[in-house]
C-alpha cells in the first residue's frame, strides 16, 4: 500500500493526500479510529439494552452481532489490525491495543453490573479473563465470517451466546481459601 495507490484509488491528487493526513500511518490511524470508535459506540448502546434486559438472549445476541457485522464490512482492515496489534511501532496496532483494552474494560463493567463478584483481584482477574475470551471468540468468528466459513452472522451469534452461557458459572465464583484436593 502507497500514498500514490491510495491518491490514484481516491481520485485525488498526491499533494491533496497530503493535505489531509501527513503519512500513511496518519490515514491509517484515522481509518483505525474511526472504525474502532463506531464499534465501540454500537456495543455501549447494545450493552445497555441487553442490561436493561438481563434475561433476553436476543438483546445478547445482537451485542455479539453488531462486532461481527462491522469488522466484517471492513475485512482488509479488521485483518491488518490484527496482524499489527502486537507491533509496538505501529499507529493502527496501537488503535487495536487500544480497542481490545477498551472492550475489555467494557465487558467486565457489564458484568459487574450483572452481579459478577469483582471485590478481589482474583475476582476481577477472572472477570478480565471472561472479558478476553468473549474478544477472542468474536475475533476468530469473524475472522471465520470473512473467510466464508461461517456464513451465517446468526448462527454465529447463537454460538457466542453459547460460550456466554459458560462463563455465566463465574457469577457463583468467590475468591476461597484454597483447599487441599485428596490425591488417589
Amino acid at each position: 500500500m502507497s500514498v500514490s495507490v491510495i491518491a490514484r484509488e481516491a481520485g485525488v491528487a498526491g499533494a491533496t493526500f497530503y493535505e489531509h493526513f501527513s503519512n500513511l500511518d496518519d490515514l491509517l490511524r484515522a481509518l483505525a479510529e474511526q472504525l474502532f470508535d463506531d464499534l465501540r459506540t454500537q456495543l455501549a448502546v447494545q450493552r445497555r439494552e441487553a442490561l436493561e434486559s438481563p434475561n433476553d438472549e436476543e438483546r445478547l445476541r445482537q451485542e455479539f452481532r453488531i462486532p461481527l457485522e462491522i469488522l466484517s464490512a471492513n475485512p482488509d482492515l479488521f485483518r491488518l489490525a490484527l496482524r499489527v496489534r502486537n507491533n509496538p511501532g505501529s499507529p493502527l496496532g496501537d488503535s487495536s491495543r487500544r480497542l481490545t483494552g477498551n472492550t475489555r474494560h467494557d465487558i467486565v463493567v457489564e458484568l459487574v453490573a450483572r452481579g459478577y463478584p469483582a471485590s478481589t483481584p482474583g475476582e476481577k482477574r477472572r472477570l478480565e479473563m471472561i472479558a478476553d475470551i468473549h474478544i477472542a471468540a468474536t475475533e476468530v468468528m469473524t475472522m471465520g465470517h470473512i473467510t466464508g466459513r461461517y456464513p451465517d452472522v446468526d448462527e454465529i451469534a447463537d454460538m457466542l451466546v453459547l460460550v456466554t452461557k459458560g462463563t455465566r458459572l463465574a457469577r457463583a465464583w468467590r475468591d476461597e481459601p484454597a483447599v487441599a484436593t485428596p490425591t488417589r
